[in-house]
């Protein structure tokens, strides 16, 4: 009986420890619902500039689960998101910021016959110049997924 209600008690802590992570998940808007954001999509063609980004960024890619991480006390949405079926090929990573409404992001694109990968930086101000890219550059490799905690710089 101890035991059973042992277990009982460590399986309702784990689903409550997973509801509040999922919760907590579900308040961060997705790469889909930011777009639907004025100020989010005014920001992502102020990023974007002059240029032209691969079609399944707006619609058709894979995406990951919205991340955030602060830099120089300022919180940040981090978004990426991958061509479906070819995520080595073409990957796409965003830092948002939901206080000034700002944007930076770099579209990575590799091909099967190089070990190159190419590199396209996206309104990248010198306020991010060097930690932006760290966190944009680790959302790509996905360890910012990995090491969340490692990527808040204050």
């Amino acid at each position: 009986m101890k035991k059973t209600l042992i277990a009982l008690s460590l399986s309702l802590a784990s689903c409550l420890s997973l509801a509040s992570v999922s919760a907590h998940a579900q308040e961060l808007p997705t790469l889909g619902s930011l777009q639907q954001d004025s100020a989010a999509s005014q920001a992502f063609t102020v990023m974007q500039g002059k240029h032209t980004l691969p079609a399944w960024v707006k619609k058709g890619s894979t995406d990951s689960p919205t991340q955030t991480v602060r830099l120089d006390g300022k919180e940040y949405w981090v978004f990426s998101a991958c061509k479906l079926h070819d995520c080595a090929a073409e990957q796409l990573a965003m830092l948002y910021s939901p206080q000034s409404h700002t944007m930076a992001g770099v579209l990575s694109r590799s091909n099967e016959d190089s070990t190159a990968q190419q590199l396209t930086w996206l309104n990248v101000s010198d306020d991010l110049s060097i930690d932006g890219k760290t966190v944009l550059f680790a959302a790509l490799s996905g360890s910012l997924a990995n090491h969340p905690d490692s990527f808040n710089y204050q």
